[in-house]
């Protein structure tokens, strides 16, 4: 319980001015992703069916749902808010992790500061000891969650979105550590549903479950927060995890949540730096679609479930990363459109996945994101071109600046905001700190002007 202990405290007591610039300034630009990402979210087709079971069953009107101009209760928008943040594959995670993301605090604590009228520090402080703590936890525990197929987005994820409640609820260090207890049985994923709703239902019910744990807690409910038992038992116990490391420095530099990886496109991470290293060669080598006899990809174990030669429909194809390549070869750049029923059924890009061929490396660690990230591109006229990145750009290594994460943020809510709101709504953001309440941004995003 030692771990569970310190992080209470942590969350509880941790204030805004506590917090360093540079944390505060990724801060930013997670909330600029998950914003766009959830607004993105709502209009999935997917999405239809969590909305239509909200709008069935909505309980009390207390905070708007992003894009869709009702309001829900709490938990039900943070449900509805969570899917939406996924659906769009836009969430922004950390390797290694496990793929802990922020798809699973930012839905829930900005559901929250809608329905407890935080202010912009206060949102801060909330999502930064909310994403410290699941970062931490998950870079430790993946050692042993990597290898057997759990996704650590649910599984601890749940500690994060909690925490970022507990925070939001006022929650004292008892009830905190509480909830923690609570968060503990509430959190599952696996790798093996990606590609369905399901893994977009995994991030859902971890931001329902979070404003509920804390609304629990802060009413006397009961848990006992063994973390280290927890996660030994959900990995065998034979895994070696340094759980001291978890909360070694807790409070100061390195700051674990700036390690969160932002994501440039709505599809798996796993397919991006192979993304950035194909647009690499081809611009920098003035290589066109019809120039490639064949692009060979070097994969580690855990790549598996993005080696899709032929998806089958949109969402399968956004783990599809001979689909995601060859619509970068013919069209210079991916975007919305990536991941279409048209772009799947489109013959130029059916025959350019073909081209795509993968190259397994069992010397590799079964990690995520182990290996080098290497890409082979052979021409027509016989000439190879080899590039690698072990990381995306948008990783720690190839930080994304704020202008760039501005211009995601703009590409991305176009025709979903109008001009104006987009400038508006990214302006609040961008001064967050300043704000005495975020009430202008939640009205714009959940289309408050809809609501009857």
């Amino acid at each position: 319980m030692e771990i569970a202990k310190k992080f209470a405290k942590f969350i509880a007591h941790t204030e805004f001015q506590d917090i360093d610039p540079s944390v505060i300034d990724h801060i930013k630009k997670l909330t600029l992703k998950q914003v766009m990402g959830v607004l993105v979210g709502s209009t999935a087709p997917t999405s239809k069916k969590v909305i239509r079971y909200v709008m069935e069953n909505p309980g009390r009107p207390e905070c708007g749902v992003y894009g869709c101009g009702f309001r829900a209760d709490v938990a039900q928008t943070a449900l509805a808010n969570g899917f939406f943040g996924h659906a769009s594959e836009m969430e922004d995670d950390q390797f290694p992790g496990g793929g802990i993301s922020d798809v699973t605090t930012w839905p829930a604590l900005l559901t929250a500061a809608e329905k407890c009228k935080l202010s912009g520090q206060e949102v801060i402080t909330a999502l930064y000891v909310g994403q410290e703590m699941q970062n931490r936890i998950a870079m430790w525990a993946s050692v042993g969650t990597d290898q057997i197929g759990i996704c650590n987005l649910p599984f601890i994820g749940i500690y994060g979105a909690t925490a970022c409640c507990a925070r939001a609820y006022e929650l004292t260090e008892e009830q905190t550590l509480a909830s923690i207890g609570l968060a503990m049985v509430q959190g599952l994923g696996y790798i093996h549903t990606w590609g369905t709703d399901a893994h977009f239902w995994e991030s859902a019910t971890v931001c329902r479950n979070a404003v509920v744990n804390a609304i629990l807690a802060k009413n006397g409910a009961t848990s006992n927060p063994v973390i280290e038992k927890c996660l030994d038992m959900l990995t065998g116990g034979d895994k070696k995890i340094e759980f001291a490391k978890m909360t070694e420095g807790l409070g100061s530099a390195p700051f674990y949540t700036n390690n969160t990886w932002i994501k440039k496109w709505g599809f798996c991470f796993f397919t991006h730096n192979f993304v950035d290293v194909l647009a690499d060669l081809m611009r920098d080598n003035k290589v066109k679609e019809e120039d490639i006899k064949e692009v060979i990809i070097h994969f580690d174990e855990l790549r598996r479930v993005v080696d899709r030669a032929e998806p089958k429909d949109a969402e399968d194809s956004r783990f599809s990363t001979q689909h995601i390549l060859a619509f970068q070869m013919i069209h210079g750049e991916c975007n919305l459109k990536t991941c279409t029923e048209p772009a799947v059924k489109d013959p130029r890009v059916a025959a350019a996945r073909k081209k795509v061929k993968v190259v397994y490396h069992p010397e590799y660690p079964k990690r995520y994101f182990a290996g080098e990230g290497r890409l082979d591109l052979i021409l027509k006229n016989g000439k190879t071109l080899t590039g690698a990145m072990d990381q995306p750009y948008g990783g720690p290594k190839y930080p994304l600046t704020m202008d760039q994460a501005v211009e995601i943020y703009r590409k991305y809510c176009r025709g979903i905001l109008s001009d104006a709101q987009i400038e508006r709504s990214k302006d609040i953001i961008l001064n967050m700190e300043n704000e005495p309440d975020l009430k202008e941004l939640f009205d714009i995003c959940t289309f408050r002007h809809l609501a009857k």
